[in-house]
């Protein structure tokens, strides 16, 4: 056709405009809160964000840009494929997105309604029914007097830049139509046609067609690609720039949701969105209009589509974006990754959650109350650091953010299914041992010495065993860490002291600037119980470099240690806010309460354990917490949880036994208890530590509540459940207790009480 011009990025890649955004939804950042007059002084108007109106996309999304293999366009493939895949590692199921024809995406009428028709450049109603007359579809706006028109600027036939046959409109846009097209010069792909920027503005078409180039130079499997830039003249003869882009066959993630999606499903499709904002950021660009419009799914992937609003980090200009999901901040400071974070987080609660709107946009932050928020608190915990008013406080990168929503996710589907999701983490070590394992069966050592045992839980055995921060591997010390951190905190401080002074091989690199010496200093000086120097270790660095997460880690241990349990439940929630994806700040937390006395945060426990059943502590201390509220059945099912693989297996199965009996009155115990209890000593060997105390101590209850009750006479640990059966078993297992006593009197003591208890002998 006459008047059409090609630029193909392929010939000329420093020529190559941009898309805006097909979106209608999508505006630049509003300038309602700023100061006009002190913004002149600013920076020239040319480089400050400016209005456009706003659009709705609800008419024909069904297809947007896409990734179809060249074939006939009559022909529909059908490939075998299970209806549903995975994501999140996968964690979550979803279902498959049926391949369509792309003749099937046409808009019969592609009519832009009344209510969303708006001027171009002011913003203002246009084209609406008037007492005298019916709307126009294209005119003059009545209040800045541009030009404006809502019908298609090209046509089912038309041919663009001799290559691209249009075949109609898929979708509306806030910068015009979306067209398909079929390009006959690559075996009849289907492609897809957008308008750069607005056709009656012809000297923004020039200035996109020249400053989008670096467009052509994103390649990523999750994000569209971009084919070329044409131009054909519109009707006036004045030229009108396209994008070409792949088109990608599926369902945008705002028509598939429906209703509020799964946290589990939202979660997975955001982790295949992250890698694609993190290899944007990558090459100094963000996407800037992330948003479930501009999420495609496809029969096997997930894509951004909508590269009009992407632009390089900290540029200024116009910086377009959607209300309700752009950062408040990015007139100020022009787009940046944290405010590609706060749509991130955004797009997640508009997915899940019912948040409020005011005049066609959500309302910012997130309900005061949500039944979602409310079943998972480390989802919660992670959209409000995602969409933190204060950048500086959000995920400082997307990889970032993907390895705390992975966490999450795990959390999340364990809770759902039951089933835990254990996974490494990337900046906690593993448990570096177990606390509260032996609280309650240890009260039965009685029975070995004679000796009286109220073993509480202590914050040194807590410190001992929780997860330490792993080194940052930036630092410019890790290099020296890794070969100077030894098992013995002594040891380790005399070498650090050692790198310190430069007796160590440091290869020329001034450790001065280290965050992690100082840090792991501090952590040994823990480790020794020196709680007085390892605070003012903590105090001095975070004077040089702020109170960073590893260190607000460190001093709320020292806290703890210090029985301060209101300051250490106050800095672990601090780590945690800051990374909600992980269990030890949760594991942490469930510990200090206990030893805080406090219910509230003992349900932190419930988390890791369903989570990770790796975690025995956490196994434990939630059976501790299910007694304390007098749920014991409870309790018991939890340690029979504990992995046969665990080396804490045994000791588990010996503390449901004591857990059934133990603390109770004989009519609070019932036959069934009784023989449960009975049942799991009996599943382990005698040569297993405390099994004979434990045994001793079934068999002495089952004889007490036999006094008052009745019971079937099936044996139970090998003896008959009569009184004299009882009495018997009750004997043998003191008199074998009696053979390993570690001291004569208290062998004899428990041989004068097997005397005592066994039955009377009749000659």
């Amino acid at each position: 056709m006459a008047g059409a011009r090609s630029v193909n990025v392929d010939d000329d890649p420093g020529t190559q405009p941009a898309a805006f955004d097909e979106d209608p939804g999508t505006q630049p950042a509003s300038l309602d809160d700023l100061d006009m007059d002190s913004m002149s002084t600013m920076r020239p108007m040319a480089t400050q964000a400016v209005y456009r109106p706003t659009f709705d996309d609800s008419e024909g999304t069904t297809v947007h840009t896409g990734d179809t293999e060249p074939q006939d366009h009559a022909t529909t493939v059908v490939r075998a494929l299970s209806p549903v895949r995975r994501l999140g590692g996968g964690l979550v199921e979803i279902p498959r997105v049926p391949a369509k024809d792309p003749l099937q995406a046409l808009m019969v009428n592609p009519v832009v309604a009344e209510a969303k028709r708006f001027c171009w450049n002011c913003g203002r109603p246009v084209g609406r029914s008037t007492s005298d007359g019916k709307a126009l579809s294209e005119g003059w706006c009545p209040h800045c007097g541009s030009a404006y028109s809502f019908l298609p600027q090209l046509n089912p036939g038309d041919m663009v830049a001799d290559q691209y046959e249009i075949k109609g409109c898929i979708a509306h846009g806030g910068l015009g139509w979306v067209y398909l097209a079929f390009d006959h010069n690559v075996n009849e792909r289907p492609v897809v046609l957008k308008g750069l920027v607005h056709s009656g503005d012809a000297e923004a078409q020039a200035i996109a067609m020249a400053e989008r180039q670096f467009l052509a130079e994103v390649t990523h499997p999750g994000i569209v690609k971009i084919y070329n830039f044409v131009e054909h003249d519109d009707k006036h003869g004045n030229p009108v720039g396209y994008i070409v882009m792949e088109y990608v066959g599926g369902t945008s993630l705002k028509q598939a949701r429906g209703e509020k999606l799964p946290v589990a499903q939202a979660i997975g499709y955001m982790l295949e969105v992250l890698p694609a904002l993190g290899y944007l950021h990558s090459i100094g660009l963000t996407y800037n209009d992330l948003k479930p419009e501009n999420i495609m799914l496809t029969e096997d992937q997930v894509k951004l589509i909508d590269l009009g609003a992407v632009s390089t980090i900290n540029s200024f200009g116009y910086l377009y974006g959607t209300p309700g999901y752009q950062a408040p901040e990015i007139v100020r400071t022009g787009p940046t990754v944290q405010s590609d974070i706060y749509t991130v987080g955004r797009t997640l609660a508009a997915l899940t959650l019912d948040l409020r709107t005011r005049k066609g946009r959500y309302v910012d932050g997130l309900p005061g109350t949500d039944p979602v928020l409310a079943q998972y608190d480390s989802f919660g915990r992670l959209l409000r650091r995602a969409i933190d008013p204060d950048p500086r406080r959000r995920f400082g990168s997307a990889e970032e953010m993907s390895s705390q929503l992975l966490g999450v996710l795990r959390e999340v589907v364990a809770q759902d299914t039951g089933v835990p999701r254990p996974g490494l983490s990337t900046v906690f070590s593993p448990s570096r041992s177990t606390f509260g394992i032996d609280l309650l069966v240890a009260h039965t050592d009685v029975y070995v010495d004679g000796q009286v045992h109220s073993e509480k839980l202590t914050a040194q055995e807590i410190v001992r065993a929780l997860q330490v921060p792993l080194v940052d591997p930036t630092d410019v010390g890790a290099a020296v860490l890794s070969a100077s951190v030894l098992s013995e905190p002594v040891q380790t401080l005399d070498q650090l002291r050692a790198a310190r002074h430069g007796a160590l091989d440091s290869e020329g690199i001034d450790l001065s600037e280290s965050v992690e010496l100082p840090l792991m200093e501090a952590r040994a000086l823990l480790d020794l119980g020196d709680v007085a120097k390892a605070t003012r270790k903590l105090e001095d660095l975070a004077g040089r470099v702020g109170w960073r997460w590893r260190l607000v880690w460190f001093r709320a241990v020292a806290e703890l240690l210090s029985a301060d349990y209101e300051a250490a439940t106050k800095h672990f929630t601090e780590v945690l806010d800051t990374l909600p994806g992980e269990l030890a700040p949760k594991l942490a937390l469930a510990a200090t309460a206990e030893l805080a006395g406090d219910t509230a945060e003992r349900s932190f426990y419930q988390t890791v354990w369903t989570t990770d059943h790796g975690v025995i502590s956490a196994g434990f201390g939630l059976a501790r917490a299910q007694s304390v509220r007098g749920d014991r059945d409870g309790a018991v099912r939890t340690l029979d949880e504990v992995p046969a693989t665990s080396r804490h297996f045994t000791t588990a199965r010996l503390t449901s036994a004591v857990t059934l009996l133990s603390g109770r009155s004989s009519s609070e115990i019932t036959e069934q208890q009784i023989r449960n209890a009975a049942r799991r000593v009996e599943a382990l060997p005698d040569t297993e530590p405390r099994v004979l105390q434990i045994r001793a101590l079934v068999l002495g209850t089952a004889m007490d509540w036999l006094a008052d009750n009745e019971a079937s006479t099936n044996h139970i640990l090998g003896f008959p459940f009569t009184e004299h059966g009882l009495q018997l078993g009750v004997e043998a297992s003191l008199r074998n207790l009696a053979r390993v006593a570690p001291t004569q009197a208290h062998r004899y003591a428990l041989i004068d009480l097997a005397n005592s208890v066994r039955p009377m002998s009749t000659f």
